[in-house]
């Protein structure tokens, strides 16, 4: 009775956990990245400083790890919607591939506008 809640029939619980753990490591690179840019640099923030900033491959691989939670984290949300309020196995299934679709552009788009950044001088 209680498993027709749980959208496809999986607990649930591996999606309930992750989405937690994105969650906090979103909160933690976001708190991160307000004190770099607020605290730790003098002076006002500027193109040239976070051009600068953005050069560093630690910089990159920190960004990259934010794009993975933040994709991670808004595809399973979405995907958790879909399966607590779409009924059909047809529409959920359309739904939760256009979502993976949407998901994998998103961070495709995101990794290659970071890996691909060129300061200008």
């Amino acid at each position: 009775m209680l498993g027709k809640y749980f959208g496809s029939g999986r607990s649930g619980a591996f999606d309930w956990f992750f989405q937690r753990v994105s969650g906090v490591a979103l909160l933690i690179t976001l708190f991160l990245h307000f004190w770099v840019l607020h605290y730790a640099t003098e002076g006002p923030v500027t193109y040239q400083k976070v051009m600068a900033r953005m050069v560093s491959p630690a910089w990159k691989a920190l960004d990259i790890a934010f794009l993975v939670f933040a994709v991670y984290h808004a595809m399973n949300g979405f995907k958790m919607i879909i399966d607590d309020y779409v009924h059909a196995s047809g529409i959920r299934a359309v739904l939760v591939g256009a979502l993976w679709v949407v998901a994998i552009g998103f961070f495709g788009l995101g990794v290659l506008t970071i890996l691909t950044l060129k300061v200008q001088a």
